[in-house]
């Protein structure tokens, strides 16, 4: 008996081509299930009441600065823990907060890092983290909010605001917890946390992002 490899047949193609489309068919199939099982609410205030912590793996918190006029210079933060009581009838109520890890600032740029971690700027040897404490929640529309509160970096301890906004909630189909996602905004002058190395050629603004996922405990 003669064996034939599959792309000499002359009905490979019609196969392969079959074969594929099953295999799409199978996964959009998968994906609409996903979504009936795993609906994503997108109404804050039916999100779930409770202690979340934040995920570490779907968490970040990126910053930016002018650097001498010609372009933003942007870095990141590798490490960050936090947690999130939530109180979605009474947001007001709801508290936040975010631990960074100074050690773990990243820019791509090695050199670059260990200047940020020196004793002239986060001092990450003798202030090893930064931390962001909420004690006020105000609504601002039915998905954003200011979230003001103190933001301590470098042994200094300032006013901090956050701008935010909710983007979802539900079970999450992989891990099988309640999850809720945040994005939010807000810009602080390093100058004010005594952080003034290359003043005034990189700017005194800093501007942060931080996208986060929070977790609740079953």
């Amino acid at each position: 008996m003669v064996h034939f490899p599959i792309k000499q047949l002359p009905y490979a193609p019609k196969f392969t081509s079959a074969f594929l489309l099953m295999c799409l068919l199978a996964l959009s199939a998968c994906a609409t299930a996903a979504k009936i099982l795993y609906p994503v609410n997108e109404d804050p205030l039916s999100a779930k009441e409770g202690a979340y912590q934040l995920d570490p793996l779907h968490a970040n918190v990126i910053f930016s600065v002018s650097h001498f006029g010609f372009s933003f210079h942007h870095g990141r933060f590798n490490k960050i823990e936090g947690s999130l009581e939530l109180d979605p009838t009474n947001p007001a109520d709801s508290r936040v907060y975010i631990k960074l890890f100074a050690d773990s600032i990243d820019t791509n740029s090695s050199e670059l890092d260990q200047m940020l971690k020196a004793k002239s700027m986060f001092n990450s040897a003798e202030h090893p983290y930064v931390v962001f404490e909420s004690e006020r929640i105000t609504l601002l529309t039915e998905k954003s909010a200011t979230i003001d509160g103190m933001l301590t970096m470098a042994g200094t301890k300032q006013a901090f605001s956050l701008n935010a906004t909710f983007i979802g909630s539900g079970t999450n189909p992989l891990s099988g917890l309640q999850t809720i996602g945040f994005s939010g905004k807000g810009s602080m002058k390093r100058s004010e946390y005594h952080m003034n190395e290359w003043l005034p050629f990189v700017g005194d603004k800093v501007s942060f992002t931080i996208e986060a996922e929070f977790f609740r405990s079953k």
